[in-house]
């Protein structure tokens, strides 16, 4: 991706952002993609088409998006999912030809004899059901969200080592603390000329936008109490909304689901 382009990125985050400016920039490219996905240009294509196939689908936070992106829209749309899902049936039923039924013939309710071979086989059974229905590689949107944001990450940070930066873009407000993580993580793995510097920056930044929260949190309880009921609300009237967008970040972020195809650092 253009350099330029990634700063362009950044700096409409920055500005447009109300919480996490890359959890703003992860939401916009997820809305991106299911709109890409239900195109010809990607339901057509047998690469990915098989990408799909091989993870079973798409998570389940993806395959609801995609689900309502593809019957929110042009009618039309909608036989692109149809496409992908049918796709992801064939497979799973030549997966289940495949199963070794006639290994659980005999086998009691439930209760296993660790000292014979029956507990192996069903074992063994139960691990070919799992490679069968379950995805072998990630969500395709997960995939491709998560290298974006990897990007974006890395462009952000080489920004932040500069002063320049820290003098015209003020606005930055801090991250979610997933993306925190993230930036710590990946700090020492890529060309920052001056990471403590950075890391300091990061932390002062996160900690003074934790505090601002815990003040807001704070308000909005005592604002809850009866002898305080009746006070106009303030800003502390959003503590909550915010609260859960800088804990957990945008909706899908980092999906569990899909951790262990996800790079070390990240993984964490």
């Amino acid at each position: 991706m253009d350099k330029n382009a990634l700063i362009t990125d950044i700096l409409e985050g920055i500005g447009k952002a109300d919480v996490c400016m890359l959890c703003y920039l992860w939401e916009k490219n997820e809305k991106r993609l299911m709109t890409h996905f239900l195109q010809n240009e990607a339901v057509m294509d047998p690469v990915f088409r098989d990408k799909v196939t091989d993870s079973k689908g798409f998570c389940n936070h993806h395959m609801y998006l995609l689900y309502e992106a593809a019957y929110g829209g042009r009618r039309g749309d909608a036989l692109g999912y149809a496409l992908y899902m049918q796709s992801v049936v064939e497979n799973l039923l030549r997966g289940f030809d495949y199963l070794p039924i006639g290994d659980l013939k005999g086998a009691s309710s439930g209760i296993f004899d660790f000292s014979n071979k029956r507990k192996q086989k069903i074992l063994n059974f139960e691990d070919r059901v799992e490679y069968t229905v379950q995805g072998q590689r990630p969500c395709p949107a997960c995939e491709s969200l998560l290298s974006s944001d990897r990007i974006h990450l890395e462009t952000f940070l080489e920004m932040l080592d500069g002063k320049k930066f820290e003098i015209e873009f003020k606005p930055f407000r801090g991250l979610c603390l997933p993306h925190f993580m993230s930036s710590i993580r990946i700090l020492s793995q890529i060309k920052v000329k001056h990471v403590d510097d950075v890391a300091k920056k990061l932390v002062e930044v996160e900690k003074d936008r934790f505090k601002l929260l815990f003040s807001y949190l704070s308000e909005f309880i005592r604002k809850r109490k009866w002898d305080y009921r009746n006070e106009p609300a303030g800003a502390e009237v959003n503590a909550n909304p915010i609260a859960l967008k800088m804990l957990a970040g945008v909706e899908g972020l980092y999906c569990k689901s899909f951790r262990n195809f996800f790079p070390p650092e990240l993984n964490k």
